[in-house]
């Protein structure tokens, strides 16, 4: 799992993340997570599909520092306008 920004969220113990839904993920099962600054290993302990319409300010803010509006457009430009399958995943650090 591959960040490209130092996320404030990836400083907890708990975190958030949304990805594309392609079922890779699943719950109880670790993964190594990469960031520009650190790399260690997570537990998924939660995962939820979601939609862009689920995405609100509160759960942007915590996933990627910013506002629901911008993450969208983010997800829009990697996944395109269409793309609309995403999962919500709850990880804890090992």
């Amino acid at each position: 799992m591959i960040f490209t920004h130092e996320y404030s969220i990836l400083k907890k113990k708990i975190f958030t993340t949304i990805r594309r839904n392609t079922g890779f993920y699943k719950v109880g099962h670790s993964y190594q997570v990469h960031t520009p600054e650190q790399t260690f290993k997570a537990k998924v302990i939660k995962s939820k599909a979601i939609s862009k319409l689920e995405i609100d300010d509160s759960l942007a803010q915590s996933d990627a520092d910013m506002n629901a509006v911008d993450l969208i457009l983010l997800l829009d430009k990697w996944y395109g306008k269409k793309f609309d399958d995403f999962v919500l995943l709850t990880l804890r650090k090992l």
